[in-house]
Parts: C-alpha cells; sequence; structure tokens
C-alpha cells in the first residue's frame, strides 16, 4: 500500500481531461480528506474549481476540514453552483432548486452550459458533492435515469475532468440499480474505505483504484 499525499497527487495527474472519476465511500468513512486533498492539489497545479454542491454537502466538508485542523480557505474561492440548500460556501453562481427534478436538470443545463463557454482557464475539475443525495430525490426510475443521461452528456465532452463523490449506502438503501450505471458512465471508480490496522485496532482511510483507463492503476491502494 502506498504512503502520503505524494502519491495521491500522482493519482490525480493520472486522470486526464474528458474523464469521469467516481469515489464511492460508505456511511462510515469521512471522505472530506480525500476531497481536502484533491482540490489542494487542483489549487496548487492552477487549475480552475467548479463545485456542484448538492443540499449542502460542501458545508458538511467543510465542517469536518475544520474540525480536523485542516485549511478551509482554499474553498471559499472556489465557484459553486448550489442544488438546495441554504448555506454557504464559496463563490455562488447560481442556485437551483432541488424539489422538481425534471426542471432542475433543464435548469442546470441552462445555467451550466453558458457558464462553460465562458471559461478561459487551460486546466479545471468539476468536482460534485451529495450526488448521492440528488439520485435520492428521484421519485421514480426514470428520473435516475435522467441524472444519469445528463452526466454521460457531460463525460468526455468537456475539455475537464469530473470527480462525482458518492454514499453508495445511501443508494444501496434505495435506489441499487443506479450503481452500477455510475460505475459503467465512470472512467475510473477509486474506493474510499475505511480499515483497520492490525490487532491495535487503529482505524485509517485509504483510496484504492477498482477501475482505470490507465489499467497500470488498477490495484493501486493509497494511505489517507
Amino acid at each position: 500500500m502506498e504512503n502520503g499525499v505524494e502519491e495521491l497527487g500522482r493519482l490525480w495527474e493520472s486522470i486526464v481531461p474528458g474523464e469521469s472519476v467516481l469515489a464511492e465511500y460508505d456511511s462510515l468513512v469521512l471522505p472530506y480528506k480525500g476531497f481536502h486533498y484533491l482540490i489542494s492539489w487542483a489549487k496548487e497545479n492552477n487549475y480552475h474549481i467548479v463545485i456542484i454542491d448538492v443540499l449542502d454537502t460542501l458545508y458538511l466538508y467543510k465542517t469536518q476540514i475544520a474540525l480536523a485542523g485542516l485549511d478551509t480557505t482554499i474553498i471559499d474561492n472556489a465557484d459553486v453552483i448550489k442544488i438546495g440548500g441554504r448555506l454557504n460556501v464559496g463563490y455562488i453562481l447560481a442556485r437551483l432548486p432541488a424539489n422538481d427534478v425534471p426542471k432542475l436538470l433543464k435548469d442546470f443545463e441552462r445555467v451550466y452550459n453558458p457558464y462553460l463557454a465562458e471559461i478561459k482557464y487551460e486546466k479545471s475539475i468539476v468536482i460534485v458533492l451529495g450526488l448521492s443525495k440528488l439520485l435520492l430525490l428521484a421519485e421514480s426510475k426514470f428520473e435516475g435515469l435522467m441524472v444519469i443521461d445528463l452526466l454521460i452528456r457531460y463525460t468526455g465532452t468537456q475539455k475537464r475532468a469530473a470527480f462525482y463523490f458518492v454514499n453508495v449506502d445511501v443508494l444501496e438503501n434505495s435506489s441499487r440499480y443506479l450503481i452500477p450505471l455510475l460505475e459503467e458512465l465512470a472512467t475510473t471508480v477509486i474506493e474510499v474505505v475505511r480499515a483497520r490496522k492490525g490487532d491495535d485496532i487503529e482505524p485509517y482511510v485509504y483510496v484504492r483504484v477498482v477501475k482505470a483507463v490507465n489499467a497500470e492503476l488498477e490495484g493501486i491502494k493509497i494511505r489517507l
């Protein structure tokens, strides 16, 4: 198992523009550390950052980052599109209501497409937080598939990589069929796993690459 921020940075560097990266975690994992590493790496390497924040997930992550004693200021200047929620973190570009999924998807494209067209940065990433909550709001399989279809339309069509943080426990208990569809959509799938160290029961978290366009990355484990 590899260890450290540098190894995780090399993983991020292996992601090419147009990829969709799915970061899966369960309800006993605090994924804020992987998010913090990602956004810190992006800032250090002059990436423009866009965050899609579903139902105040970004506020939750920022709170956890602060409690861990890590720097939260790197989030404050990120461009944010809020879907539902009321708590402001980052520079808010737009607010979209989450109570009507079909309307939300139309409004999202209306806001998002012109914004992407205006981005002049050579390097940029999109981070989607709380996607599992959005899928939970879908009132039917058809609406859930509409969300997946929207993600597919942006996969490989833009000059930027997208990172989706997804709580698989939420979907396992409500819309299990969506998990394999998300994994099929993604070009890279990373599992964020809570493990224990030997007999001393010292908990730790690691990421494991279970799918990648670059086959050399598959099976890599990095301790956070």
